[in-house]
């Protein structure tokens, strides 16, 4: 019988001890310092901040409410759930042991538009993420279009993806971007986007969800050693050479010029 008792008492000592190391490791690892790091990306300055603004404090003010929470068990989820707001977004957040959150907040980039079945458009960041509506093509943050957009959902992400490459060579994307389309070529039995430029010049990328970036790089190339007037007429069709689909290819079209 007393070993019995010695037993229980043991197992109760033990969770007691288990109780005791988690409450303590809890306690240690509880944060204490919040770090918020903002990146502003809007060009207009003033106009842009005030529309920021409020979206930035309630989310910095969520985030400060962290404090006490476990370390440990704190998730990006957690985190990125205190976010309020169209206008900002997580882009990293880093656990410093023991007890120190480090966040970096950043501006959403208005930088898309699709017309939507309103009549008006539906209004996406750099990254292809819903934003709001509105009636017009008017980017408030510079009062110019925002990258016109006719592609249905599956293939707006290539979209996205085709712009961000266009935008790492070119140094820009809603400067030199009137639109983007996606279309199918029933002849050659590919699909394509189209990206049509303020410029007048078109370019088209082939079987666009096959090594875009190698295309994007190839389009450049081209569009680099362009006269300015090619610039404004023809179109560069980026494809994948025959037989080497890892080879893209690009040239220059002026049906004017027969070249």
């Amino acid at each position: 019988m007393n070993g019995y008792i010695r037993k229980i008492v043991a197992v109760i000592l033990s969770l007691v001890f288990c109780v005791a190391v988690i409450v303590g490791v809890g306690v240690i690892f509880s944060v204490r310092n919040v770090n918020i790091e903002y990146i502003y990306y809007s060009e207009d300055g003033q106009a842009s901040s005030s529309r920021t603004y409020a979206d930035y404090v309630t989310s910095a003010d969520n985030l400060n409410a962290l404090k006490g929470q476990s370390l440990v068990l704190l998730s990006m989820a957690d985190v990125e759930s205190c976010v309020s707001g169209r206008f900002i977004s997580v882009q990293s957040c880093n656990k410093v042991f023991p007890c120190t959150l480090d966040i970096v907040l950043k501006e959403r980039v208005e930088q898309f538009c699709r017309p939507n079945s309103s009549g008006g458009f539906d209004v996406y960041d750099s990254e292809g993420v819903y934003m709001l509506s509105r009636q017009e093509n008017l980017n408030p943050a510079d009062d110019s279009p925002d990258v016109l957009v006719y592609a249905q959902d599956e293939s707006f992400s290539y979209v996205v993806q085709i712009c961000g490459y266009f935008n790492q060579s070119f140094g820009s994307l809603r400067n030199l971007v009137r639109s983007a389309s996606v279309s199918h070529d029933a002849i050659l039995g590919s699909d394509n986007i189209t990206l049509s430029l303020y410029s007048g010049l078109s370019i088209v990328i082939y079987d666009y969800d096959e090594y875009a970036e190698q295309k994007i790089s190839a389009v450049y190339e081209i569009y680099d050693g362009l006269s300015e007037s090619q610039k404004l007429r023809g179109s560069i069709y980026a494809v994948s050479r025959s037989g080497s689909s890892s080879a893209p290819y690009a040239a220059y079209y002026n049906s004017e010029l027969g070249y």
